[in-house]
This record gives C-alpha cells, structure tokens and sequence, in this order.
C-alpha cells in the first residue's frame, strides 16, 4: 500500500495515492470536522480500494490542541458563523487545492467527490452548492448548511450533483432537524439529497459508513 504524503497545497494536507497507473483516478477529499485535523478522515482511506486516491485536507484557524476550524462557532447558536467570510476563504482554498490535485495527481476530473463531518460537511454542501460541476458527488454527514441564507447560487446544474446525507438521530451537537431544514432547502433547489438516518449521535456508526460507500461507487 501506498504511504500517504504531502502537497504543496493551499491548505496542510494528506494523500494516499492510487496504485492504478494506466488511468486517471478516482479521488475522493475529506474535510474534518470543528476542532479535529486531516489525520482524522483520512482513517477512512483503508476503507476505500486502492485504485482511488484520498486527500485530507485541513482547516486553517487553530482552535485547540493540534485542532483546526473551518470557521469559529457561536456555541450558543452553532448555526451562526461570528464570521462568515472565514467559511467563504476556506470554500475558495478548498477548490483550490482540488485543483491542483487534480493536475498534479492525475485524477479524473469526471470522478472527483467530496466528503465532509460536521463542520466539515457543511463546507462540503457549500463547496457543492458553488461548484456543481466540479463534483462527481458530495457525502455530508452529521452536518448541516443554512441554504436560505445563500443568495449567490446559481441553480444551473444543482440537479446534477448527488449528494448523500447522514445523520444521527441521536446527534446532541447538530440536532437532526437541522438536517432535516438543510435536506428541504436543498430540494426547494432543486437538487435530491439522499438522506439517511441512524440511531447514533455525533459520529460515523457503522451502517452509515457501509451505505455511503455503496453509493459512491454506484457513481464511481
């Protein structure tokens, strides 16, 4: 198996690479959630064969101990941002450094997905949101993103993108009927998450890992 490395990238990051040389690869990207860090997700990369490529990238504001933000929290109201424009930085870094993967990597352009944990899912539904077309599909679990609020979007190519949701029935850091809210904004848009419940709180339970990785790659 490939050891993972790192890029220069506008944001730290780790890469396993593909073993499969004769093609673009597929690739998918992890985005951490609130004060966790890119070693995090990117436990998942055993889970995925090895003909992908898996990229973890990390958030820029320190927050605790080796931890990073996508953007500091109003923990009496976590659906708002004190600032704003440090989501919107990210989204644009993020983008980036997916670009430049992949040229750099040789992925398939066609075959690039996204996939977030909370604070990190909520970046990943706006990157979609913003990028349709860069985005073979978008995996967002146990987050949620207040697409009312958006007035940017242009809705061109929105049906296009898939997109899975996870969450926690259970969840006591984002309830799930911010989920909820975040699913119906979506479909007012004209997308059609597919969204899927579980009887846990704020993690990745088992059954949950087992469905989104069935449907990536039914798309892959």
């Amino acid at each position: 198996m490939n050891e993972s490395i790192q890029l220069d990238l506008p944001l730290n990051n780790l890469v396993r690479k593909s073993e499969s040389k004769d093609s673009p690869s597929k690739a998918i990207f992890f985005l951490h959630g609130f004060g966790s860090n890119m070693q995090d997700l990117f436990g998942l990369s055993p889970v995925f064969d090895k003909d992908w490529t898996c990229i973890s990238l990390q958030a820029s504001i320190p927050v605790q101990y080796n931890g990073w933000a996508w953007a500091e929290l109003d923990f009496q109201n976590i659906g708002k941002l004190p600032k704003p424009e440090q989501m919107e930085n990210h989204q644009i870094q993020v983008i980036d450094s997916i670009n430049k993967c992949v040229e750099d990597l040789y992925l398939d352009p066609e075959r690039v997905n996204l996939l977030g944990f909370s604070q990190g899912a909520s970046l990943s539904i706006y990157s979609g949101l913003l990028n349709p077309d860069r985005f073979n599909s978008v995996v967002a679990l146990s987050g949620f993103f207040p697409v009312e609020r958006l007035d940017d979007i242009n809705n061109k190519g929105l049906e296009k993108l898939d997109l899975f949701m996870g969450h926690g029935k259970l969840d006591p850091v984002v309830p799930i009927n911010l989920g909820h809210r975040t699913r119906d904004g979506l479909i007012k848009l004209g997308m059609k998450p597919s969204f899927h419940k579980y009887n846990s709180e704020h993690t990745i339970p088992n059954d949950c890992l087992k469905d989104f990785m069935e449907w990536l790659k039914e798309r892959n």
